[in-house]
């Protein structure tokens, strides 16, 4: 009986152990996702403030160096520095479309044996820019 209690008890470890660090990655790679979305909006509604033409009948080309300075603004103004370890990001653009890719790496709360103390996580958003 006694091994059998002390077996549960060690798979219920082990649950609590998974699914903490489960959540955890889940929770940062929320914010990561809403970063993203925030710092697409961003570049978009600065480029299309920026591309508005009355009567235009053509698109303009979008320079990518603005998406990308956007980007580091509106990353700077809500401190995603602090907020994600290892934070590395991209912004390009194709088209008339704008896509922020954010990557980040997150320390596990628990660390069992043979289990890495960390794992990476990304988040892509994209947005088109209106052009008129």
């Amino acid at each position: 009986m006694t091994v059998l209690i002390i077996g549960f008890a060690a798979i219920v470890l082990m649950m609590i152990v998974v699914v903490t660090d489960i959540s955890k990655v889940f929770l940062v790679r929320r914010d990561l996702d809403a970063t993203a979305d925030g710092a697409v909006l961003a570049a978009a509604n600065g480029l299309a403030a920026i591309y508005a033409q009355p009567g235009a009948g053509s698109n303009a080309a979008i320079d990518p160096e603005e998406a990308r300075r956007l980007t580091a603004e509106y990353l700077d103004a809500v401190g995603a520095d602090n907020r994600f370890s290892g934070l590395d990001w991209s912004a390009d653009v194709t088209g008339t479309t704008v896509t922020v890719t954010l990557s980040s790496s997150v320390d596990l709360p628990f660390e069992p044996p043979g289990w890495p103390g960390s794992t990476d996580i990304a988040s892509d958003a994209a947005a088109v820019v209106p052009i008129r």
